[in-house]
């Protein structure tokens, strides 16, 4: 309605899409907050819990922070790729546009997979059963290969079931299938980079997660833009560079989470049995 000017008169274009994802959240922000004052009676404010906790703060902080720094390293990974795709014209960086929100989609199964392994791994964690955690990690991980792997089939043989409908341009839709046919095969290590991800936040340490991101960040974005400064540089180099950097991410991702698995799920030491006459089993009475 904004963009178009549907009712207002007003057609705002693409001013319009910013301001009604703003006017969404803020409804969203409202209902949440009249469903919390009228219906939840499990959860409440007491005042005497708002005096301040550095220690827990800290905690947080220790977590969240990090976690956030990879949206940081996100936002820096996009615009690179902007800069790179700058001298190819609007129909290039549009076509990346239109190609990222579709492979952001189709990567939705996965990451919700992803995500529910956190969760499910420290409970485990702080239960103190290290086998399971290790036994999340490896059907996540298969989960996510196998949902990556259909999509990736899908992107490479069908890609106008995905990018169908959103441009009439042809230039534009030559880059966003181009883009999809080389990303898709980005789609099963992006799936273990989400599985670790959250497999780190189930152990409650972060900070590799931001590691992880900064690595492909940085081996990423000096060579794009190395590259882009170069003689013969083809929009396809910026791909096949995603390609590698993704891979390579993946395997730091591993490598970080298998060593976070070394050092918090050692093995503990066994008490040996004494040695001596079976202990008599307890009576019935006893065990009710």
């Amino acid at each position: 309605m904004l963009i178009a000017g549907w009712g207002t008169g007003h057609p705002l274009g693409v001013a319009g899409a910013g301001l009604a994802s703003s006017i969404a959240v803020f409804i969203g922000v409202l209902m949440l907050f009249g469903y919390f004052l009228k219906l939840e009676h499990y959860v409440g404010f007491d005042s005497t819990q708002w005096r301040p906790q550095l220690r827990q703060w800290k905690r947080i902080v220790n977590v969240g922070l990090p976690a956030g720094g990879e949206f940081a390293m996100i936002f820096i990974f996009m615009a690179v790729v902007y800069y790179v795709l700058r001298d190819f014209g609007p129909a290039a960086q549009a076509g990346f546009g239109i190609g990222t929100r579709v492979v952001g989609l189709i990567q939705m199964p996965a990451l919700a997979v992803a995500l529910a392994a956190g969760p499910i791994a420290g409970q485990n964690f702080g239960a103190g059963n290290a086998e399971r955690v290790r036994e999340t990690f490896v059907k996540a991980a298969l989960i996510g290969t196998a949902v990556m792997i259909a999509f990736m089939v899908l992107a490479q043989f069908a890609p106008w079931l995905l990018l169908g409908g959103f441009s009439n341009d042809r230039e534009t839709m030559a880059v966003a299938s181009q883009f999809l046919h080389f990303v898709s095969f980005n789609l099963v290590a992006q799936g273990f980079v989400f599985t670790c991800s959250s497999m780190f936040q189930g152990l409650g340490n972060t900070k590799p997660v931001l590691l992880s991101s900064m690595s492909r960040v940085f081996t990423y974005s000096l060579p794009a833009i190395w590259l882009s400064t170069r003689p013969g540089f083809r929009i396809e180099h910026v791909w096949y560079l995603s390609i590698a950097t993704t891979t390579l991410q993946a395997a730091f991702s591993v490598w970080l989470l298998r060593r976070e698995f070394g050092k918090r799920l050692a093995p503990q030491e066994v008490t040996p049995a004494p040695v001596g006459p079976a202990p008599a089993a307890p009576s019935a009475r006893a065990s009710v």
